[in-house]
């Protein structure tokens, strides 16, 4: 059995979608754990119930947190709860295709892997257009290593592609609390741990992006920032200089980004020039991959 996790926070609108996505699964043997994290006694914890209340299916179990635990504590109490030999993930504004949970479970088993992933789509919520799609840096005979170098300039993600044996997840410790990037923590535990690793290259997930929807930003993205590439600089002993210098230009990048968006524009500047500083080449492909979202 599989045991799909969706933790809620003010979403109420999107949620019923999410959860008939994963009732369609053409793969029957799951259950899923809705774990509502708005504020006891709020309006939204008010709406979620109702939404829930609506949803009949014996599968589903829903659960409200007593404070706010945030989505990778939500995560964490319900891989406590979990009853599936398999763990995986959907956000509450997301939906799955219908073979989604089949096609991932069996290849799990057949390959006997303790994490796979696999790759998934944007699509914009309103209009259904396409966005993009991320294919994951990966293939076939990789070493534990190379997954990790992968990781370092690419991010395996995200959280609705993985696929964990609830075992493993639980034996790594699931989501480490910290103010931002908690799937790519994850992951880098995981990897750290030299699992049975699987990559998918195939895309069975709708992710959604809103009108008016914004990169996150402010001191949490900054601090998280700041953790992670203090996390990635114990693995550069992986990288070439090249390398290197891709994964910090990146990192200046986006600290950047959010001074910019926080009208810090002394911090902003600096971070600019240190990431053309760094590597032009890769500055340019940061800029054309955020271009238009200085102004959004």
């Amino acid at each position: 059995m599989i045991t799909v996790i969706t933790p809620t926070y003010k979403r109420h609108q999107y949620l019923k979608n999410a959860v008939d996505s994963v009732l369609a699964q053409t793969y029957r043997e799951f259950e899923l754990i809705v774990v509502d994290d708005n504020p006891m006694g709020s309006e939204e914890r008010k709406l979620t119930e109702e939404v829930m209340d609506g949803i009949k299916d014996p599968r589903v179990m829903y659960i409200q947190n007593e404070s706010n635990l945030g989505g990778a504590g939500s995560r964490n109490r319900a891989i406590e709860m979990a009853k599936g030999e398999y763990i995986a993930f959907l956000d509450d504004d997301d939906m799955y295709l219908p073979d989604r949970l089949k096609v991932q479970v069996e290849a799990m088993k057949e390959h006997d892997w303790e994490v796979c992933v696999m790759d998934g789509a944007t699509f914009k919520y309103e209009t259904g257009e396409p966005v993009s799609v991320r294919h994951q840096r990966l293939w076939d005979g990789m070493s534990n290593d190379e997954l990790i170098r992968s990781h370092l300039m690419y991010h395996i993600s995200g959280t609705n592609s993985f696929m964990f044996r609830t075992d493993f997840i639980r034996k790594i410790g699931g989501f480490d609390i910290v103010p931002s990037c908690q799937e790519y923590i994850l992951m880098q535990k995981a990897l750290d741990a030299k699992p049975r690793f699987g990559y998918l290259p195939v895309t069975l997930i709708k992710n959604f992006q809103h009108e008016g929807e914004q990169v996150s930003t402010g001191p949490k993205k900054l601090a998280g920032q700041k953790m992670l590439i203090k996390n990635k600089k114990k693995y550069f002993y992986l990288l070439s200089g090249k390398e290197k210098r891709q994964v910090l230009c990146r990192h200046h990048g986006v600290l950047f980004f959010v001074y910019y968006k926080m009208h810090k524009y002394f911090h902003a500047a600096w971070e600019a020039f240190l990431c053309f500083f760094t590597s032009p080449s890769n500055a340019v492909k940061w800029v054309k991959e955020y271009k238009g979202k200085i102004t959004a």
